[in-house]
């Protein structure tokens, strides 16, 4: 088994890692898109006058603000997922579980203070046995269960491929123009043909 080794690149936040890359520069065959500071979604200010015929800057600006949107909305999904509070049936079985073993603990009081009754103590041992099999229960269910959450920048990045798609196809190549995202989407590329 070999250790990974750890960069300190590996630690940046996507923001950082975007302060450090160098982007490539429009020119007359592409305009770039580039992200905003937070690394979540693209700056609007990079409509260039070599698109005026082609697109007006009032569908060029939109489209980006549809961009953002979906990652905005990639970016609050997963963070409501993050802090959703999960298998809440567990937690309502434990709490089952420790009101039967004070109920337990209870009868033991009574059978000790109490007349002694042996029924008291095969009760209390029973309702022990079945605290400790939910307890049991509530430590198996957790062990093995885990939940999903959605892998951010991949999800983003599928959801802006498809939108880009239907946007080439019903806008951009009719007039020369077509959008492609950066693997990791830091930037966006509209290619003037």
């Amino acid at each position: 088994m070999t250790k990974k080794e750890f960069s300190p690149e590996d630690f940046l936040t996507r923001a950082e890692k975007i302060q450090q890359l160098q982007f490539p520069a429009s020119n007359k065959q592409r305009v770039i898109v580039l992200p905003n500071n937070e690394g979540l979604g693209f700056r609007k200010t990079c409509y260039k006058d070599d698109l005026v015929g082609r697109i007006d800057k009032k569908t060029f600006d939109e489209t980006i603000i549809q961009a953002n949107k979906i990652c905005e909305t990639t970016w609050t999904k997963k963070k409501c997922e993050e802090e959703a509070e999960y298998q809440k049936s567990l937690k309502v079985i434990l709490y089952i579980a420790i009101f039967v073993s004070l109920i337990s603990f209870i009868l033991l009081i009574v059978l000790v203070y109490g007349n002694g009754d042996q029924n008291l103590l095969w009760a209390s041992i029973c309702l022990i046995c079945v605290a400790g099999g939910l307890t049991l229960l509530v430590v198996i269910k957790s062990l093995f269960s885990q939940p999903t959450f959605i892998d951010l920048e991949q999800s983003i990045l599928q959801q802006l491929n498809n939108y880009f798609e239907q946007q080439n196809n019903q806008t951009y190549e009719k007039r020369g123009l077509k959008w492609e995202v950066h693997e990791k989407f830091y930037w966006l590329t509209l290619h003037i043909k």
